[in-house]
């Protein structure tokens, strides 16, 4: 890890441990770039991630030996920006930490199919009866774009600045998709939109998305990409000056 980070990618590594308390804790004095993160680490590496990427802002990449579909969504789903395997790491990690810097979210190609079979069976319901013009009908313009760009990798902050709104905006649209399709989370929001085929994983967006028979908006906007990873920690790197 070391060696990769600091050879190969001219990062310096500014802590390592075992010990998720201490995750946090080093997390939260030194401000790292990123956080890497290997599963078998913490118990519950989703709660982990969550902590580390809404409460410290910090980027996290998790990395695993091997991964089932439904532990890398819930490791995207917490937060996490990109889910590796370990044995690819090192010619996947510079592509993941360019893609996290972009707004991007980058999963190993391997793990692309579970993660997606997964959503397949988990989230089949959400799909029934609602095609792509269907959801188009349901939502406004701008709910429509939301789910797109929530779908496409982007945080909320990220969507607030793509579109020109406050982040609160933003919420309030989100809160608004879950309303009208009786959905629970963003996740289940992001499912909907792979099943209708609004998007899919691996898929890059650019221009402004808007329901279909929608009048086009001059205002063009970049969809960040979203390429899917695995979930391990490890420390934390911060970038040389």
């Amino acid at each position: 890890m070391r060696r990769i980070l600091e050879e190969s990618l001219s990062y310096e590594l500014a802590g390592e441990t075992g010990d998720p308390a201490e995750a946090l804790e080093i997390s939260r004095r030194l401000s790292p770039d990123f956080v890497l993160l290997a599963d078998e680490v913490a118990s519950d590496a989703p709660a982990l991630v969550s902590e580390l990427a809404s409460v410290l802002e910090a980027t996290v990449i998790l990395i695993a030996v091997a991964s089932a579909g439904q532990t890398v969504w819930l490791g995207i789903s917490a937060g996490a920006r990109g889910y590796l395997l370990k044995d690819r790491m090192h010619g996947e990690l510079r592509t993941a930490m360019d893609s996290a810097q972009a707004g991007g979210t980058y999963v190993s190609p391997p793990l692309v199919h579970k993660l997606v079979q997964f959503l397949n069976e988990r989230f089949s319901s959400y799909q029934e009866g609602f095609t792509t013009d269907e959801i188009g009908e349901r939502l406004l313009p701008r709910e429509y774009e939301t789910l797109c760009r929530l779908a496409a990798g982007q945080s909320t902050d990220e969507i607030a600045e793509s579109m020109s709104v406050a982040t609160a905006t933003v919420r309030a649209y989100v809160s608004r998709v879950l309303r009208k399709f009786g959905l629970r989370s963003r996740g289940e929001a992001i499912a909907l939109a792979y099943r209708s085929g609004i998007c899919a994983p691996g898929q890059t967006m650019s221009g402004r998305h808007v329901p279909p028979g929608s009048p086009r908006s001059g205002t063009a906007a970049a969809y960040a990409d979203l390429a899917l990873t695995p979930v391990p920690i490890l420390s934390g790197s911060d970038r040389d000056a």
